[in-house]
């Protein structure tokens, strides 16, 4: 799994966003956090993480400063800033120093989760794997995958997988990322999106009933995902392919 290490002078935000997130299931682990930039200063460069949270107001040091004083030190990672703030000068600051992604506050579950699939996406590309298609050589781990590729409309979380299949829950992520390099999410994700696009070419299947096939009970959770995947909307696809 990737490692994350959070950085919030907020110790409330941190546990929170350590309990909230499904860093596991998108394949990622907390690796460290800490409420004081200038230990962070300290220990990511020892610590390596492929991630950093960071917020962007805090004593001392800002976000900003943080973020350019670990690429300074080679520091090679991807940086998502957590802020309250958006004005133009932070945004553009952050973004030259080649940040991954800017999230407002109060942060939600559905906004982290699009940046942890988009993060995978691209941290899969920088470090790549060998190209493994299909079922792997562990039989009861096939199961697991075969069972996701039939019942991918269904309400799946990774607890209730490892119940099922006898593996722990660290485990089904390796697993994931050995065989795929994607996370439990991310494969979901893909084929749910894939699943979508088929049905969107019926047009007498409404847009609401096609992301309720897919998986989701929420529309607008649904098209901000099916944009984020397609860059563009479902009813932009429906139009392309008819």
């Amino acid at each position: 799994m990737y490692k994350v290490f959070l950085v919030d002078d907020d110790s409330f935000i941190l546990e929170e966003l350590v309990e909230m997130v499904q860093w596991a299931e998108n394949g990622f682990e907390v690796s460290g956090s800490c409420t004081d930039p200038q230990e962070a200063l300290r220990r990511i460069p020892e610590l390596r993480p492929e991630v950093v949270f960071c917020d962007l107001k805090m004593p001392v040091m800002d976000g900003n400063e943080l973020i350019r004083r670990l690429r300074e030190a080679g520091v090679d990672c991807e940086f998502v800033m957590l802020s309250a703030y958006d004005s133009f000068e932070n945004v553009r600051t952050f973004f030259q120093q080649t940040g991954f992604d800017y999230i407002l506050k109060p942060v939600n579950n559905e906004d982290i989760q699009i940046v942890l699939e988009r993060l995978m996406a691209k941290l899969a590309e920088k470090y790549p794997l060998e190209d493994r298609e299909g079922l792997t050589e562990n039989p009861e781990f096939n199961k697991l995958v075969t069972y996701l590729n039939e019942n991918f409309e269904e309400k799946i979380t990774l607890g209730g997988l490892a119940q099922q299949f006898g593996f722990s829950k660290n485990y089904i992520c390796a697993l994931f990322q050995k065989y795929y390099n994607k996370s439990l999410n991310l494969y979901l994700t893909d084929l749910r999106m894939a699943h979508a696009r088929e049905l969107l070419m019926d047009k007498t299947i409404l847009i609401k009933e096609v992301a309720y096939h897919c998986g989701y009970m929420d529309y607008y959770h649904f098209f901000k995902v099916f944009k984020e995947h397609y860059g563009i909307s479902p009813r932009e696809m429906r139009e392309q392919n008819t």
